[in-house]
């Protein structure tokens, strides 16, 4: 009787702790960053958001793969990306530069974007975005 007293208290406590070891899975607010970017960002959904202090992964730039070559393109020379199809783990973009110009890379799927919105901080995974504005 005490020995299945015990196992109950042991199974009961070990589930308390498991389950409280869990998060939300959410965050609570957008890095901080050094330079104040302004973009419209457009989900797949259609959802536009207007917001600043946009980063990628907390980075002032976006860096993928286009072919074999790794790059950095940093948000000074971007007007627009624009989020396409995803293969495997990646989507493909398209980025608009400020010469003109476009190029096209690979960029993790899951990475996310950040940014400060009227309504608080916002993230959003590449997969998720079908474009970003980037406002001059």
């Amino acid at each position: 009787m005490l020995q299945r007293t015990l196992n109950a208290i042991i199974i009961f406590m070990a589930f308390i702790l498991l389950t409280a070891m869990g998060g939300t899975g959410g965050f609570e607010r957008a890095p901080r960053v050094d330079k104040n970017f302004a973009v419209v960002v457009i989900d797949a959904t259609g959802n536009k958001i207007t917001g600043d202090k946009f980063s990628w992964e907390g980075r002032l730039h976006f860096s993928g793969y286009k072919g074999m070559a790794q790059v950095m393109i940093p948000f000074e020379k971007l007007t627009e990306l624009t989020v396409g199809e995803k293969v495997e783990r990646k989507v493909i973009v398209i980025a608009k530069l400020t010469d003109g110009t476009e190029t096209k890379f690979d960029i993790d799927a899951k990475s996310r974007c950040f940014g400060e919105a009227p309504f608080g901080s916002f993230m959003l995974q590449m997969d998720e975005i079908k474009s970003i504005v980037f406002k001059k």
